[in-house]
């Protein structure tokens, strides 16, 4: 018959197996749940990165937009400036044509 001290050890030894079994199932559960997280960043990273890229496009449209929101503004300013210009070519000369009809009007009429 086999000693108290080898009951003990084999017992011990079949103890150790079934823990050393349970920790092999749980690194398994972990190593499957590390994937499905490495699987879910990488999508994460993606949709960010699509998001990231979708934004920049929009702020891209919104400059542009706003550029040629700029030179339209900066084209009616433009016309209204020359619309002004000229105004007041045309008040000149018509300034410049009255006063010269005024002055042969008087110049003829002191004669």
């Amino acid at each position: 018959m086999e000693s108290d001290s080898v009951v003990s050890l084999r017992a011990d030894i079949g103890t150790m197996r079934g823990d050393l079994g349970r920790v092999s199932q749980d690194q398994s559960g972990l190593d499957a749940r590390i994937g499905a997280l490495e699987t879910w960043r990488d999508r994460y990273l993606l949709q960010a990165d699509q998001i990231f890229a979708k934004l920049f496009l929009k702020v891209d449209e919104l400059t542009a937009a706003l550029s040629a929101l700029r030179a339209e503004l900066a084209r009616m300013r433009g016309e209204r400036d020359a619309e002004r210009r000229v105004t007041m070519t045309v008040v000149s000369l018509l300034s410049a044509l009255s006063g010269g009809l005024a002055a042969d009007f008087f110049h003829m009429s002191g004669h």
